[in-house]
């Protein structure tokens, strides 16, 4: 294996997992609602400026969409099966 790959390698890759990990921490947090106060207070004062009509928002646009082609009506690319990634032999 050290063949492969040298101690530092290893060593960078498991920092920037954990580094990984650490960041979704904080996006999971941010998505359960755990805000500051302080954001919390940001939040519910833009909130009421947009209920209020303080805030000016973009028009819409009133045309209707163009037609899609066929082509683009196949399926999303999250439907379609997923190759199956050829395996690899190392030496061990």
């Amino acid at each position: 294996m050290h063949e492969v790959m040298s101690v530092e390698e290893v060593e960078r890759i498991m920092d920037e997992t954990q580094d990984a990990i650490e960041y979704q921490r904080q996006i999971d947090d941010m998505l359960a609602g755990s805000f500051s106060q302080e954001d919390e207070d940001a939040v519910l004062a833009e909130l009421e400026a947009i209920t209020q009509g303080d805030v000016e928002l973009p028009e819409v646009p009133e045309e209707e969409l163009p037609d899609v082609p066929e082509a683009a009506e196949e399926k999303p690319e999250r439907d379609r099966p997923r190759k199956k990634a050829e395996r690899e032999m190392l030496a061990v």
